[in-house]
C-alpha cells in the first residue's frame, strides 16, 4: 500500500513537471505538494511550513506502516509456532478469530449454535493454541499491530487535508495580490502611491 501510494504521487509530480507549470493555478500546485503554490506567490515562510509538514506526516506514516507491517509479521510467525497455523492466504477476520478461541473445534461449535453457518472454517484453517495464554499474547500482538495500521490510517487523512489546507491558502494568496494593487502616480509637481482594493 506505501509503495504504491509514493509511486502514484511520483507519476503526478513528474507528469505536472513534464506538462510545464506555467498554465497552473498556484492553488492546483498546492493540492499536488503542499508549500508549492506558496512558493510560487512568494509567501516563502507558509511555503516551508507546509512543506515541512508534509515531509514529517510521510515519515510518520511511513514508520507506522513499516511498524505495523513488521508486527503483523511476528504475531503471525507466533501463531505458527504456538497454534500450528498456516498464515498464507488468511483474511483478518481469521486472525481475530483465532485469538479469540483455543482452537478450531471451540470456534464452529459456538458459530453453530449461533447458526453462523458462513464464518465456519474448514479443516484445512485448523488452528490449536499450546496455552490461553499464548492466544492472549497473541491477541494483543494482533491489537498492537492493527492500533499501527489505525494510526497510519489517520496520518493519511491529515495529510489529505495538509494538501486542501495548502491549497485554500494558495487561492487566498492569489485573490489577495490580485485585490490589492499598488499604483505609482507621478505628476509634474507630486508623487503619490494609490492603494487599490478590490471587493
Amino acid at each position: 500500500m506505501l509503495k504504491k501510494i509514493i509511486i502514484l504521487k511520483i507519476l503526478i509530480f513528474i507528469n505536472v513537471l513534464n506538462a510545464g507549470d506555467y498554465n497552473l493555478h498556484p492553488s492546483v500546485k498546492s493540492i499536488l505538494l503542499p508549500g508549492w503554490g506558496e512558493s510560487e506567490l512568494k509567501s516563502k515562510n507558509r511555503s516551508k511550513y507546509f512543506f515541512v509538514f508534509e515531509i514529517s506526516l510521510w515519515t510518520a506514516f511511513a514508520g507506522f506502516y513499516t511498524f505495523g507491517n513488521h508486527k503483523k509479521k511476528q504475531y503471525q510467525s507466533f501463531a505458527a509456532q504456538f497454534a500450528g497455523v498456516n498464515p498464507n492466504y488468511k483474511n483478518h477476520k481469521y486472525w481475530v478469530d483465532i485469538g479469540n478461541y483455543i482452537n478450531l473445534d471451540e470456534h464452529n461449535a459456538e458459530h453453530l449454535r449461533w447458526r453462523s453457518i458462513n464464518d465456519l472454517y474448514s479443516f484445512d484453517n485448523n488452528w490449536h493454541w499450546k496455552s490461553i495464554s499464548h492466544m492472549k499474547k497473541f491477541e494483543k500482538m494482533r491489537i498492537e499491530s492493527d492500533m499501527y495500521a489505525k494510526y497510519g490510517e489517520y496520518i493519511l487523512g491529515v495529510i489529505t487535508l495538509n494538501h486542501i489546507i495548502s491549497a485554500i491558502n494558495s487561492l487566498y494568496l492569489s485573490r489577495l495580490n490580485q485585490n490589492i494593487q499598488f499604483k505609482p502616480n507621478i505628476g509634474s509637481n507630486r508623487a503619490e502611491i494609490e492603494l487599490i482594493l478590490k471587493i
